[in-house]
């Protein structure tokens, strides 16, 4: 019953956006049974379910959100048990007292986790801030959510392929191909040494084996303007990247950097592709990126996005296009 509250909660959703409607009415039902049978304990229950869906759930004692979402989080819980006849779960107090007496102002980062299944969630150590340490690749963005909702449900194209990211950030979309599509080989690409520092560190904890038989995967360092100019040692067949749009000084060593990356190394009958997720902020830097890939001898269509499977915030429209080179 309370599965959606959970991925919505670990993928640390603002608070004020959690569904308090679901929290609300399992109190009321509790309270009613509470108030016919003279007691408490469904209330007590009820306080209880909550906590081992969210605070004490085993994903948060392995990959613990920041103890200030935590804070915020037991606060609202506080507000809406104060509605009821009843005493406040012990457990939510303690750890609540707990985190008041913190100073909680310092944190930097903490786990966000993505459930995608019984069976598979994904796990990123990211920065609070958008941007810190002089970069925006500390966090997931919100086309990412969606390229990676497009690899699970087009997993037959990404199946035995060679797949480069551009621009992976903290992870999501690399792990979600490695975890849920079976390349043959995928590399994560980006620039910032902080970027890569974490993205390897998720990688580890997110126990991905690098040297089995199947899926490898490895993080590797990857300048646009020094790779559209001179790079040639990077093959793929697919190219997967999202939010890299966004900077219109970029965007010819973005384009360079995909023409090199789309130009056929081996077999000339098959063209490799590249899937790009960007987000419509600002259509004048949008429009710049499609004119540069038609200067470039590149093509692009629009794809349709595939069913929601991450709990995200979804604040703007996002475009995803497949590039592929134009054929002479």
């Amino acid at each position: 019953m309370l599965q959606k509250f959970t991925n919505s909660f670990f993928a640390r959703t603002p608070i004020s956006k959690l569904d308090w409607q679901l929290i609300d009415e399992n109190l009321s039902q509790s309270s009613e049974l509470d108030l016919l049978n003279g007691n408490e304990d469904q209330m007590f229950h009820c306080q209880e379910n909550i906590l081992n869906a969210t605070v004490n759930h085993p994903l948060n004692l392995k990959y613990p959100l920041p103890e200030i979402y935590i804070h915020s989080f037991l606060k609202a819980l506080i507000n809406k048990v104060e509605k009821y006849p009843c005493e406040i779960h012990y457990q939510v107090l303690e750890k609540y007292t707990n985190l008041v007496c913190k100073n909680l102002s310092d944190i930097e980062s903490g786990y966000r986790t993505f459930i995608i299944d019984e069976s598979t969630s994904i796990s990123l150590k990211e920065n609070i801030s958008i941007i810190s340490d002089g970069t925006t690749g500390l966090c997931t963005w919100q086309a990412a959510f969606h390229l990676a909702e497009w690899c699970i449900a087009n997993r037959e194209r990404i199946s035995g392929m060679a797949v480069i990211e551009l621009g992976s950030g903290a992870g999501l979309v690399g792990l979600t191909c490695y975890k849920m599509c079976q390349p043959r080989f995928i590399t994560l690409t980006d620039f910032h040494p902080k970027v890569i520092e974490t993205l390897r560190y998720n990688l580890k904890n997110n126990e991905v084996i690098t040297s089995r038989s199947g899926s490898l995967i490895q993080v590797q360092a990857l300048d646009w303007m020094e790779f559209s100019r001179n790079g040639n040692d990077l093959e793929a067949d697919l190219i997967v990247a999202s939010d890299i749009v966004y900077d219109e000084e970029l965007i010819p060593f973005l384009v360079g950097t995909l023409v090199k990356l789309l130009q056929p190394k081996r077999n000339v009958n098959k063209l490799p592709s590249a899937i790009i997720a960007c987000t419509e902020r600002n259509e004048e830097t949008l429009e710049r990126f499609l004119s540069e890939l038609a200067c470039r001898s590149l093509k692009y269509v629009h794809l349709e996005h595939a069913p929601v499977v991450f709990a995200c915030e979804r604040n703007y429209p996002v475009r995803i296009y497949e590039i592929k080179p134009i054929l002479s």
